[in-house]
């Protein structure tokens, strides 16, 4: 198994560029550690933001930053909603963030987002098209990458002519490339083509299997080997002395979040999800610990607890760690994230995704 971050920012209203110095640091800490991967939310503003909560839209700008100062850990948006943007226009940037980057550290992570009409009406596009039109996208932007010449594009929501994006990704065809999406027709795709597909932390386990499932069959079908070391699944994780140390750390910030994600619609997500029918101010930290979304606690527990939600998921290749959040103080999570490096990571290493998808009428 490989490790990696999640920097699925959240942190309350102080200015943007303190935000990003803090996801910055962390990032240079996993740099240090071990960590192999980070996928950068690409976060945009909602109204419930406004002069509360930074965002950080442009994850590639503060990726090259990181580039500066870290040495060999892969970065990636999670991810990138290239049905938002014109294809051209998000084909060079990649391909600019990929050299800058260096080194085969960038990956082209790529979805719809967060399900919200908000981001689609700012900018005059259907949301109920969203998928479609992401599709489109990402067939623009790989042609962009590989076309030799100067070429038109006549499609049912984008358009182009004399078409010139340069430069080209640093090693053809294209950068690694990772997507997050629940639709049959991308899970499909992307396990045909090698994509590594992202789960997110409030994803049961059951979910991930089922997904896990579909994608085996498509990519066995392709001819791709391994399919299930490319799933990678994100989990909040916290490491003390303890779990009472651990809740008393991260309660008061958590449930400060939660604030903001109710109003996001956190509440359906916890119905589909896990069936969980709660009222607005039924959601806390504590019930939700007790329903086991988070893995708190000393070094062992957490490493029992990550074994056997990786056995009941069945199986992926890179545990993703929750970060970017305001949780406790700066030390206690650079010391949290230590200790996972240092004492849960090692009884993890072991596991090898390796197994036949369930049998389609189980």
């Amino acid at each position: 198994m490989e490790f990696g971050l999640f920097s699925n920012g959240f942190r309350p209203h102080t200015t943007a560029a303190q935000t990003y110095e803090e996801d910055l640091a962390e990032i240079v800490l996993a740099d240090q550690l071990g960590f192999r991967d980070c996928y950068i939310s690409e976060h945009h503003g909602e109204p419930v933001y406004i002069d509360k909560v930074d965002t950080l839209p442009v994850p590639e700008l503060l990726m090259c930053k990181a580039a500066a100062v870290t040495k060999r850990i892969r970065m990636g948006a999670a991810v990138k909603l290239i049905h938002l943007h014109h294809p051209v226009d998000i084909a060079i940037q990649a391909a600019v963030a990929d050299h800058v980057i260096g080194g085969g550290r960038f990956i082209f992570g790529f979805g719809s987002g967060f399900p919200s009409p908000l981001f689609s009406d700012e900018r005059g596009l259907s949301y109920v098209d969203r998928h479609e039109r992401l599709r489109e996208s990402l067939d623009l932007i790989l042609k962009c990458w590989t076309a030799n010449e100067p070429f038109d594009w006549d499609g049912k929501h984008w358009r182009g002519k004399g078409i010139v994006a340069l430069p080209r990704p640093l090693n053809a065809p294209h950068m690694p490339m990772a997507t997050a999406t629940d639709t049959d027709v991308m899970i499909d795709l992307a396990a045909a083509r090698g994509y590594t597909m992202l789960r997110a932390q409030l994803e049961p386990a059951g979910s991930i299997r089922k997904i896990a499932d579909r994608y085996m069959r498509a990519a066995q079908a392709a001819g791709q080997p391994a399919p299930l070391g490319k799933f990678a699944v994100a989990r909040y994780v916290y490491l003390a002395d303890s779990r009472r140390q651990a809740m008393d750390d991260l309660r008061a910030d958590i449930n400060y979040e939660l604030t903001y994600q109710i109003k996001r619609g956190l509440i359906r997500i916890l119905t589909a999800n896990y069936g969980l029918s709660l009222k607005p101010d039924e959601v806390t930290f504590d019930r939700l610990a007790e329903a086991g979304f988070y893995h708190l606690g000393d070094p062992d527990a957490v490493a029992q607890e990550l074994r056997q939600f990786y056995e009941a998921s069945g199986g992926f290749g890179t545990l993703l760690i929750v970060t970017g959040k305001k949780w406790a103080t700066r030390e206690k999570v650079f010391r949290s994230m230590r200790l996972f490096m240092e004492q849960v990571a090692p009884k993890l290493r072991d596991l090898v995704p390796a197994r036949e998808p369930d049998n389609v009428a189980a």
